[in-house]
Parts: structure tokens; C-alpha cells; sequence
């Protein structure tokens, strides 16, 4: 059985093109890079800084932590036949720096 079959029938997995996890990584940060963009722009107001910070920037951080640490284990580490998969290591230190850049940026905002 390849990775582009169902592993109950046999037949070619009509979702093989959803389970790309690098895809994933990259569309993650460049949504994530968005999100900052708008919550910078959210935080300006001082009247209302703290509120946007605790009621919607924190959970996304939380959330996109767990998200980055899964995609880290997911890219970063060996396939399903032991081999490193490729650009592992820039995989990991891309989730590493994505975490950062995060909590970063809700701080100094």
C-alpha cells in the first residue's frame, strides 16, 4: 500500500493532495503573517490595545503555537520509512522561529 491509497480499500486516496504538510506550514505562515499585519493594526488604539490582545491575539498564539510544534514534528522529523524527509531542519527552525515571532510581536505591540 503507497501513501496515495485508502488503506481500507486499496483504491487511490481522493484527499492524497490534502495531506501535504509542508503545504500546510507554508499557507499557516502566510495566514499567520496576515493576522499580525491586521492585529498590529487592531492594537493601535490604546483605549482597546488590551482587550484585542487578551480577548483575540493571545488564543491565536496559543493555538498557532500547538499548530507550529505539530508541523514541527510532522516536517521535521522521520517518514513513515525512517528517512529524514527534506528540508527537515529548516522546517523545524521555521516552526521555531514562527513561535517567536509570535509572542514577539503580541508583546511589543
Amino acid at each position: 500500500m503507497t501513501a496515495q491509497e485508502a488503506p481500507e480499500t486499496g483504491l487511490p486516496d481522493p484527499l492524497a493532495r490534502f495531506r501535504n504538510w509542508r503545504a500546510f506550514l507554508y499557507v499557516a505562515v502566510l495566514l499567520n503573517g496576515l493576522f499580525i499585519w491586521g492585529m498590529w493594526g487592531s492594537v493601535a488604539d490604546p483605549k482597546v490595545a488590551i482587550w484585542t490582545k487578551a480577548i483575540s491575539w493571545l488564543p491565536f498564539n496559543v493555538i498557532a503555537t500547538v499548530l507550529y510544534l505539530v508541523f514541527m514534528a510532522k516536517t521535521g522529523g522521520p517518514d513513515r520509512s525512517g528517512r529524514r524527509s527534506p528540508g527537515g531542519v529548516f522546517h523545524a527552525l521555521l516552526c521555531l522561529a514562527m513561535i517567536a515571532a509570535n509572542w514577539l510581536a503580541m508583546v511589543v505591540a
